[in-house]
C-alpha cells in the first residue's frame, strides 16, 4: 500500500466515530447513491460487524446492542444475512 494511504488510513483510524461519520458522509453526499441506499448500506455494514463481534449470538448481541433479537433477525432477513451454523462436536 502507498506510504501516503496508509498515514491517511492511520489518521482516520485516531478519529472518533462521529468524526469518521462526519466524513463518510459527506463523501456519500457527493456519490450519486440515494439516501435511501446509503442508508440501507450503512446499516447492512454495521449490522454485519456487529453480528461478527458477537459470533453471530444474536441474543447477546440484542442485549449489549438494546435492540431486540426479532429486529435483529429481521433485520438479517432483510438483507440477506444468513445466521451461522452452530459446530457440533
Amino acid at each position: 500500500m502507498d506510504k501516503r494511504i496508509s498515514e491517511l488510513a492511520d489518521q482516520f483510524n485516531s478519529l472518533t466515530i462521529k468524526k469518521q461519520m462526519r466524513i463518510l458522509a459527506y463523501k456519500a453526499s457527493l456519490s450519486r447513491l440515494y439516501y435511501r441506499e446509503i442508508m440501507e448500506e450503512f446499516e447492512k455494514t454495521l449490522l454485519q460487524a456487529i453480528l461478527d463481534k458477537y459470533n453471530h449470538n444474536v441474543t447477546h448481541m440484542s442485549l449489549d446492542v438494546r435492540l431486540h433479537r426479532n429486529t435483529i433477525t429481521a433485520k438479517m432477513k432483510k438483507y440477506g444475512i444468513r445466521e451461522r451454523k452452530k459446530k457440533t462436536r
